[in-house]
């Protein structure tokens, strides 16, 4: 099993490599936070967090990987109990405070680089991507992003 686990983390290091050889150090990712309260259970128990997070973690989500309109959705965080990132599937209604922002982390780079799960990247075309999700989630965030590249644009010009 520690052959397995040696290969595992080869292949991680490499892959990170790699990503940041060809001149990527950086990529754009949806985040979000963990919702403070939620109703569990037949019982409607009132729970803070989730299983895997606590209330106001926060967690970076990944593009649609299925059909099933982001309901579900693959997100890296620091776990409730423990201080390495972790990569779960979880329900979209757990998550909040829906924003854009660029990832520099090492630690959060190569978590993504190794999963088996499509993730954003450096383009201007994963951007564009994100501000469209962020109008059906969070309009107010996706103007703001809007108002910010108009107004670089206009500076350009």
């Amino acid at each position: 099993m520690e052959d397995f686990y040696e290969k595992y983390k080869t292949a991680v290091a490499e892959s990170y490599e790699k990503y940041t050889e060809y001149g990527h150090h950086w990529c754009w990712c949806l985040v979000g936070n963990i919702v403070q309260e939620h109703e569990y259970g037949l019982k409607r128990e009132i729970k803070n967090g989730t299983k895997h997070f606590s209330r106001g973690t926060k967690v970076y989500l990944a593009p649609v990987q299925w059909g099933d309109g982001y309901e579900n959705i693959v997100v890296i965080g620091l776990p409730r109990y423990g201080n390495k990132y972790i990569e779960v599937i979880m329900r979209s209604a757990y998550i909040e405070n829906y924003r854009m922002k660029k990832v520099y982390k090492p630690a959060v780079l190569k978590r993504m680089c190794s999963s088996p799960y499509y993730w954003w990247g450096d383009s201007e075309n994963d951007r564009k991507k994100i501000i469209d999700y962020l109008k059906t989630r969070a309009p107010e965030e996706a103007a703001k992003k809007i108002l910010k590249i108009n107004g670089d644009n206009e500076n350009i010009q």
